[in-house]
Parts: C-alpha cells; structure tokens; sequence
C-alpha cells in the first residue's frame, strides 16, 4: 500500500541519518529468508519446533530485517543483547544454552570481532549470517504460513544470565497486544494517502520488550515512520532524545521512569527553551516502578518548550503478557495517592488527603487492565481474591498472556496456569477466613469486591470463566486496586530494577561469593531507596581473621565486581560478622531484614561504604578559561581540567579523595558504564568539546582525558594520540 513510505530511521552519535521504507524492509527481509533456507538445522531438545536463530546486533536498521527475514523463514527469532567485540557474552551464550539455536544472524561489523573462543560451545559452533552483506533474494521465496499459534519470537527476560527464561510470544499474542496498545493509547492508523508521516522517537533497546514492541513492532502495526537512537546517545546527552522528539515532530515516545527523571536534571531550562514538544501525543511511561516525583519534574522543566501533562501515560507491562498488561483510557495527567505508610506493612492501603511528612507513600496509578485482560488481586498465600484496597499479588489472563518460558513445563504448570481458591460464600465466614489466611483484620474486609472496569479483585464472572481455557498468570508483583485502578507497590521476587533493567540477587550473590584471594561467608544483594529509585546494595560477610585494614580493598572488590559482570555499581556495601546474616529454616536469605540495616544504623556493621555523591548532584561550576586559547595554554588547560575531573569523580563519581591518581583507570574506581558516560556528555556540556564513545576507551585516566580536551580546546587534536590508551580493545568499562 505505501512500500517508498520511510519505516524505520536511525540516528546516529553525530546526528547523521539512515533509513529504510517499507519495500526494502520485505526485501531485506526476503533476503534474510533465503539464506536461512540453505542452511540445514541441527538436531535440538525439540525436533517439533521450528529453529531458532540469535539475533546479535548493535542499535541501528540491520535489526529487524533479520527479525522479519526469520518469521518469514519460518524461523524463530530470538533477540539477544549488544555485540561485544573480541570479548565474551553471557547473555548470547545463556540464550544458546537454554533454546537451542541453529544459527546466528548478526551484521558484518560484529561477526568480524566475534571471540568465538570466548563463547559458550553451543553459540561457538552456530553459523552465523550476515545479513548487511546479503545479496537480493534471487526470486521471491514464498513465505512461511504464519498461524496464530505459531511463536512469533522469543523475548528473553532481562538480568540474568545464570538461569535466563525466554518468553514464548506467539502470532496471536503479539497482534492482540499490538491492537491494545491502538486503543488504549488512542492512536490513529496512519492513513495510506497521508502527506505528513506520524512518527515515533525511541531510544530503548530492541531486545527490551518495552523496545522492540513498543518502540519498533508498534509504530510499524500503525503504519508510523520510527525513528530510533542508541541508549548510550540518550544516557551520554538526554536532550538528544528530546531533540529527535522535536526535530521530527514526533507523536509518540516513551521510556522507563529514570528517564524522564534524568531530562529533568541533565537539561537546563535554557535549553529546554529552545525545544518544542508540542508535537507529542503519548509519553509512556513504564518497565519499573513509577516515581511521581520523576513525572513532575519532567513536566514542570518541559512545560515551557510545549510538554503537556496531559500526554502522560502510565502502565505497567512485562514480557510474559507480551507487554502491555494495564493503563488508562488515553493518555491522561497521572493519577497520583498518597498512602499511610504505616499501613502499607499491614497490607492496606489508607489514603490520605496529601503527603504527611515522612509518613507517606506516594503511588502513581496505572489504570485498568488492558484489551480483554482479566486482572485479579490475589493473596498470594490462599490464593483467594482480596478486596479494594487490600494488597496482594497481580494475576493476569488474556488474549496477550503467553503461554510460558522456553522448555520449562514445571514451571509454565506453576505460574501459567493458577486457578483461584473458591470463595466461601457465606460474608462473615469470607471475611473471617480471608482475615486469617492473610495474617492481619482490616475494616476494610467487609467491602464489596471491585468491579471497575476490567481491573476486578473478585471472581471473574461464570461467562468470563468460561471464555478463559486456562487459568492465570501469577505475576510475582505486588500491588492494589482503588476506585477500579491498579497501582504497584512492590514484588513477591526480589527482582532489583535499576534503570529500567532487572537484577537477580542470586546472580549478584554468586558473582561476590566466588572473588578470587577473598574469603566471604553469605552475601546479599538488596534493592534499596535511591535518588532515582531503586538502588543495588551489597551486605556481605567478611572472616573472622580478615584485618580491619583489608575492609576498603574488600569493598572496591565487590564492587568492581558487580561492575565487570553486570554494569551495575553498588550505592552501598556493608560488611558484617560471619553468621550474620539471617536465614529462614528452609536456608534462603532473609534479604527484606538486611535491607532494613543498609537502611539504619546497624551495630553488627563492621565497615560501610556510601557513595557519596552520583549522576544526581548539581553539575559543577566550570572554571573560566581562555577565550580564544593556543598551543601556549595547553599545560595550564590540561591542570585545570585534572583537577575538575578530580572534582567530578568525588562529587558524582562518589570517589574517596585518597582514592584518586591521576595515572589509574577509571574503572578501577569503580564506575559503572553509565557513570562513565555521564562523565564524558559533561565534559562535552561543560567545556564546547564533541567527544565520542571510544575516547572513554582511549583515554581512560585523568591525564589521558584531561589531555585529550585540553588539546581539543587549542586546536591541537594531533597532539592527542600521544595520550591515548594503546589497549584500544578494553574499554572503559565493561559492557
């Protein structure tokens, strides 16, 4: 119908362009098809299904061709994560162990700097195509017979790598949900003979959920033009997403709520003047707890170049229901509550007028369930419905639930088919009963279940029941219902969100647990309170024998650990006593009661560290420098710069003074890659410099990048390669 109408545009570091219309998107495609045909799939776990093929690409177009080119191949495409040149991949080599794949498809560039020799055997030994270098298809390959129940793609969940879990979402799931994100967020198809393209701007990664449906299957199902950008472009300078919002006068964009928080506090209101966001019509919001705070302070930066509240939309998703699982009736103002905190641990909910001091607990409203979603509040425990304002655990089935994990039918058995208890029908003996099996007696048991809209926390009606063939999908998340809305408050699963990215505490556990020359009892890793959210920190159990001295080294060891295995940088790290750490009969670490001491002044503590400053300081004054400087400025530059990078790292690096030499990698402080490149856009903010990526690996000191601006400064970027890092393939940190 409109094969030359532009589909997917990716812009890059430099604001440079390229895209692809929609004809070269199914013949890439086809292109993709063909070379999949030659190849003969190896035996797997099982023989029934169709192949699978990795998907290994960096952000940019040569995604979903190979994406399509699989479906139409009668593939299975199952994203994974960033090529990482020359260095090994858990996440690729977890995905290849757990499905079995018979192929990788990937583009020139990675397949050059791919380690094999550092993969897991099973990804080793896969064939891999390039599908940048593919030639035409030589004659239109008649493409696989999609049926409803066929899988569309496997969506690993994110975070671990030790035991991954690769959602099975089939034909029907993905355009059920497709549909309710039509209708639930209002959009219009794109008319065939329009004039003016509806766009869409993202920066999510493709094999995010949130990224791949919201921001790339989406937008193609309504015909919009996508315009997409590296994560690292939005963390390194957030206001280029909004920039690309302006510049192609976009309709659509969303993002996890730290993102939304980090406009606010990266842009200035000068430049937030010079934008127009008058264009947009939804900003989602999603992929972790929602902070209120974050949204108004968006909104109040914004408000001046145009944003409107109104376009607002929060909702909750997650993989297993192919994503959107709740949300409001259109974008709205976000609905926000005030909650006694006091009552929250005794599992209800009291609202209050507004926020009491420090005695209150602030909730962003996620709507009602979505499409034909049936969304039951459930005890956890009984497995019987609670009331309004009660909290219990989410249950969801629906046309966009998936049918369950790759290979795993115990588990699939547990979490994809629970039936809820049968409702005692007498009220008092309901109401006695669910106060005893919920541990606690409200007054607010003798309500009537709610029925608002498709969020109900009671029995679904006998039609609704039989319309369901199976039973529900238990969430692990936490969460109640008021006036018929959902609003979350937390997790069953120790899941830790940072970012928008999931962090499983065994994985964290493990990695600490097995340091090298360090001797550990239990560890524990812990979602805590944050500037910004949820933050990640680490109790851990040092012996008996170590010398107080050794404290500092122990901690810098834990944490450039998190960092190399999982781009993560603890906010805290507590070291205890051995035998400290609490456990249940059953062995499994009471985490919630060591939370509780990161968070208090703990007497067991032996030593603590905090990091004292981070990404939500104030920027730092810039010193004054030349106006016009010269070669002759170079050396006085290059000292003034030294010390404000000495500066940066202590303020928001949260580096101890006595820490820093100006000769050491700044990973071995402990930065995380986000710190990392935070340091490099303020550089860029603070001093008119255009850097890149690859100098935080090139120049991973303080002389090495105190030099390399000083010089650019004075017009002497010749001079620079004298301070370059020669060990060009290790990056900064880790990625």
């Amino acid at each position: 119908m409109h094969p030359e109408r532009p589909a997917m545009l990716f812009v890059d570091e430099a604001g440079g362009q390229k895209q692809i219309d929609y004809q070269q998107l199914w013949q890439r495609g086809l292109a993709v098809a063909e070379a999949l045909a030659t190849l003969t799939p190896r035996g797997s776990d099982d023989a029934s299904a169709p192949p699978r093929a990795l998907l290994l690409f960096p952000p940019g177009l040569d995604f979903l061709p190979a994406f399509v080119g699989a479906q139409l191949a009668g593939w299975i495409p199952v994203p994974t994560g960033y090529p990482k040149p020359h260095r090994a991949m858990p996440r690729l080599d977890a995905a290849a162990r757990d499905c079995q794949p018979a192929a990788i498809l990937c583009d020139a560039p990675s397949l050059s700097t791919l380690d094999r020799s550092k993969l897991d055997p099973i990804a080793a030994a896969l064939p891999a195509i390039a599908v940048d270098t593919l030639p035409a298809a030589a004659a239109a390959p008649e493409p696989a017979l999609l049926r409803p129940e066929n899988i569309a793609f496997l969506q690993y969940t994110s975070g671990s790598t030790s035991e991954p879990k690769g959602v099975m979402v089939s034909q029907s799931n993905l355009m059920s949900n497709l549909e309710t994100i039509r209708t639930s967020f209002q959009l219009p198809w794109q008319p065939t003979d329009a004039s003016e393209l509806l766009t869409s701007v993202f920066w999510l990664p493709h094999y995010h959920d949130m990224g791949l449906i919201g921001g790339i299957l989406a937008p193609l199902y309504l015909g919009y033009r996508t315009v997409l950008m590296s994560p690292q472009t939005f963390v390194r300078r957030p206001l280029r997403w909004l920039e690309a919002v302006d510049r192609f006068a976009a309709s659509v964009t969303g993002a996890p709520s730290f993102a939304y928080e980090l406009c606010a506090d990266r842009i200035t209101p000068q430049q937030a003047e010079r934008l127009n966001l008058s264009s947009l019509q939804v900003a989602f919001c999603g992929a972790e707890p929602i902070r209120a705070a974050a949204l108004r302070s968006f909104a109040n930066r914004f408000s001046a170049a145009g944003f409107r509240a109104g376009c607002y939309y929060p909702c909750y998703g997650l993989a297993e229901a192919t994503l959107l699982a709740a949300g409001g009736n259109g974008p709205a103002a976000p609905r926000v509550m005030h909650v006694d905190r006091r009552t929250l641990g005794e599992g209800h909910v009291r609202v209050l007028e507004g926020p009491a001091a420090q005695k209150t607990t602030t909730f962003v409203s996620c709507g009602v369930a979505a499409g034909d979603t049936q969304l039951v509040i459930v005890d956890p425990e009984s497995h019987l419905p609670v009331q309004e304002d009660q909290i219990g655990e989410i249950w969801l089935r629906g046309s966009s639930l998936t049918s369950g994990y790759w290979n795993r039918p115990e588990e699939n058995a547990n979490r994809f088919q629970a039936t809820l208890a049968e409702t005692p029908r007498a009220g008092l003996a309901q109401r006695l009963l669910g106060g005893r099996l919920l541990g606690r007696w409200s007054k607010s048991a003798d309500k009537e279940p709610a029925a608002s809209g498709r969020a109900v926390s009671a029995e679904p009606a006998t039609a609704e029941r039989q319309q369901a063939d199976r039973g529900y999908f238990r969430t692990g998340d936490l969460g109640f219902l008021h006036d018929g809305e959902l609003f979350i408050t937390g997790r069953i699963k120790d899941v830790i969100i940072i970012r928008g990215r999931n962090y499983f505490p065994q994985d964290l556990e493990a990695t600490i647990s097995s340091l090298p020359d360090v001797t550990l009892g239990r560890v524990a890793a812990l979602a805590v309170p944050g500037p910004r959210g949820e933050s990640l920190a680490i109790v851990a159990e040092v012996a008996r024998e170590t010398p107080p001295d050794q404290y500092a080294a122990i901690t810098r060891a834990i944490r450039r650990a998190t960092i190399e295995e999982h781009e993560v940088d603890p906010r805290q790290v507590l070291l205890v006593r051995t035998s400290t750490i609490p456990v249940t009969t059953s062995g499994k670490l009471q985490r919630s009661l060591c939370a509780r001491w990161v968070e208090s002044e703990f007497r067991g503590t032996l030593f603590r560290w905090q990091r004292s400053g981070g990404s939500e300081s104030p920027p730092l004054p810039l010193p004054v420098l030349p106006a016009a400087p010269t070669a002759t400025d170079f050396a006085a530059l290059q000292d003034t710069l030294r010390l404000w990078i000495v500066q940066w790292l202590t303020v928001r690096g949260g580096v101890e003074p006595e820490e820093i030499r100006c000769d050491r990698r700044f990973d071995d402080y402990g930065l995380d890659s986000l710190m990392a490149i935070e340091l490099i856009g303020d550089l860029e903010d603070g001093f008119e410099v255009e850097l890149t990526p690859s100098i935080a690996w090139e120049h991973p000191t303080v002389d090495a990048l105190a030099a390399l601006v000083a010089a650019h400064l004075c017009g002497l970027q010749e001079a620079t390669s004298a301070h370059a890092d020669t060990r060009a393939d290790q990056p900064l940190v880790e990625r």
